[in-house]
């Protein structure tokens, strides 16, 4: 399940809530910054004390959604950094496992308001990549049906309640709305 979005600042934050609230979702980074362990983030204000939610400065905000109704859990896998090339440090984590959801979020770069994502492997997708990528465990050990269900939940909230018109394909959020409506261009 793939589903794009434009949200602004206000949109994002009324959706992660929503997560938060609505859901038994925990929300982790996808990689942590260098030196750091990945953080869970338990509320909002979390998020808003790390992360930007407006601007797409340097790259979007990349999270990993996991929940308990999965069964396998998500794996907290050390990478190994050359800090020549890496400001002097030597690791990062990075958040894995085939029945994780991503969510991407992207903001305002000039004129533009990039495009949102939220998205995962299915069992058949994952299945082809099972004996290449050892480090995620085995795809049989996840709850597809759970992590259909929760994804199909996500992607109906994003599309039939939060958003406003649609673009194409891509769900068009009542703030990004605003920001079309002021002359910002919605960049898929």
């Amino acid at each position: 399940m793939t589903y794009d979005f434009f949200a602004d600042e206000a949109d994002k934050i009324e959706f992660l809530n929503y997560i938060f609230k609505e859901t038994d979702l925990q929300i982790f980074d996808l990689d942590s910054p260098y030196g750091e362990k990945v953080k869970e983030y338990k509320e909002i204000a979390d998020i808003m004390s790390c992360f930007d939610l407006k601007n797409e400065a340097n790259c979007s905000v990349h999270f990993q959604l996991w929940s308990p109704q999965f069964k396998a859990e998500p794996n907290f896998r050390k990478i190994e950094l050359n800090p020549k090339y890496c400001k002097g440090h030597t690791f990062r984590f990075s958040t894995e496992g085939w029945g994780l959801i991503q969510l991407y979020l992207r903001g305002v770069n000039g004129a533009y308001l990039s495009h949102s994502h939220i998205g995962h492997f299915n069992k058949k997708g994952a299945l082809k990549w099972e004996g290449i990528n050892l480090t995620n465990g085995k795809v049989g050990l996840w709850d597809w049906k759970a992590i259909q269900k929760v994804s199909s939940h996500l992607k109906y909230q994003l599309d039939k309640k939060f958003s406003v018109k649609r673009i194409g394909s891509f769900g068009v959020l009542k703030g990004a709305e605003e920001l079309e409506k002021q002359g910002f261009i919605l960049k898929p």
